[in-house]
């Protein structure tokens, strides 16, 4: 029996690569039954509590390292409360990480999202483990990372990248570059999207009205700087002159969420923007948006935008790095300069007088992407990988 434990530490619920990582543990036990996995996610302060049924339910096994954590009591938006978090995790687990690897001892150790501790172990200490670092977005070189991935990168065994565009850009470190593989994240889980994706859901009055006619962009993801919305937000006074019936739904929280509401305020639009602060079925909201709207920064690949995809929602991006240009393309939707208010104001304005045989083919040709993004394929190369290990 291969033992794999993922350890996936993270500061919000919400985000959606924590979904990720109990996919991947899931399509490992589900598809590969024959190559007996035994799957383990390691919990290191409380933060995937919240998760424990869904996890149970698909058969993964749960350890909790510090049952008397405190770590969900206290804020972790905004970059200092995030960074606390961070060393927060680092130190509580510390003991406790190493007791398991010595004790469990599994076949191989994947990492994700905040990662500095078992690399850092990993670096000065000897386990049996096999260290699979996964990148979960494309990271910036600081020197305190450099350093430590220069000194860790031989006891790790392989580092899988999300996109292509991530791969290239970290061959460029030649110390890295025999690591590297592309292993594309299991954002499409089908058999449940197919249960949920036609469920209503449970909304206010005015939302339901705005779904009902069927004239609105939606947008997908937390008020932070990644997701650029307080951009997004300026241009729409120019978009409603292209289309005076349109609407805007935003569904998530965070730091910038305030800031939005007044500036809505201030722009005269707010009784065309409205926010949902999360639901369990985003697929119900993309069947019957006119497009997603992605004004990111940055996305590596963008989940949404998979999603999206498989839902038949039109997809209107920002070019930004990593993901939009290699999932969506010229041909698969609509891209804009990223952080250009003229740039998206004209896309949309293209999109809206874009023939509907053109949107369509669009459609289709983003579609065909994204079988790499299922659950199935993500196994299916995270067990090629492993076997590779094995030789």
């Amino acid at each position: 029996m291969n033992k794999i434990f993922y350890w996936s530490p993270f500061t919000t619920s919400k985000i959606a690569t924590v979904k990720a990582v109990i996919n991947s543990a899931a399509s490992l036990n589900k598809f590969f039954k024959k190559n007996h996995f035994k799957t383990t996610i390691i919990d290191a302060v409380n933060e995937w509590k919240d998760f424990e049924d869904e996890i149970k339910e698909k058969k993964i096994e749960l350890i909790y390292l510090n049952k008397d954590s405190f770590f969900k009591s206290f804020k972790k938006d905004g970059f200092i409360r995030s960074r606390f978090a961070y060393f927060y995790i680092f130190f509580k687990s510390f003991f406790p990480l190493i007791k398991i690897l010595q004790e469990k001892k599994p076949d191989y150790f994947i990492i994700h999202l905040i990662t500095s501790l078992p690399i850092f172990l990993f670096t000065f200490k000897k386990f049996e483990s096999k260290l699979i670092l996964r990148i979960s977005g494309l990271p910036k070189m600081t020197f305190f990372r450099k350093l430590l991935w220069r000194l860790a990168v031989k006891n790790i065994y392989i580092i899988t990248c999300p996109t292509f565009a991530t791969y290239e850009n970290l061959s460029k470190f030649e110390f890295l570059k025999e690591k590297l593989c592309v292993l594309n994240d299991p954002i499409l889980n089908i058999s449940e999207i197919q249960k949920i994706k036609n469920k209503e859901v449970i909304i206010s009055e005015n939302i339901k009205q705005i779904i009902l006619k069927k004239k609105y962009f939606l947008s997908i993801g937390r008020f932070t700087k990644q997701k650029n919305y307080l951009y997004y937000l300026d241009c729409i006074p120019e978009i409603l002159k292209l289309d005076k019936d349109l609407y805007f739904l935003f569904i998530g929280q965070g730091e910038d969420k305030k800031k939005f509401l007044e500036n809505s305020n201030k722009l005269n639009v707010a009784d065309r923007v409205f926010i949902l602060d999360h639901t369990k079925n985003v697929h119900f909201f993309m069947n019957n948006a006119n497009a997603l709207v992605l004004p990111s920064l940055w996305e590596d690949p963008g989940f949404v935008l998979v999603e999206a995809g498989y839902n038949g929602c039109q997809v209107i991006s920002s070019d930004c790095p990593n993901g939009p240009c290699e999932i969506v393309g010229n041909d698969g939707g609509y891209l804009f300069k990223s952080n250009s208010k003229s740039s998206l104001v004209q896309t949309i304005s293209k999109f809206l007088k874009d023939t509907e045989q053109n949107k369509l083919n669009k459609k289709v040709n983003l579609k065909k992407r994204l079988k790499k993004f299922t659950s199935f394929y993500h196994a299916k190369n995270l067990n090629n990988i492993i076997l590779n290990l094995k030789k």
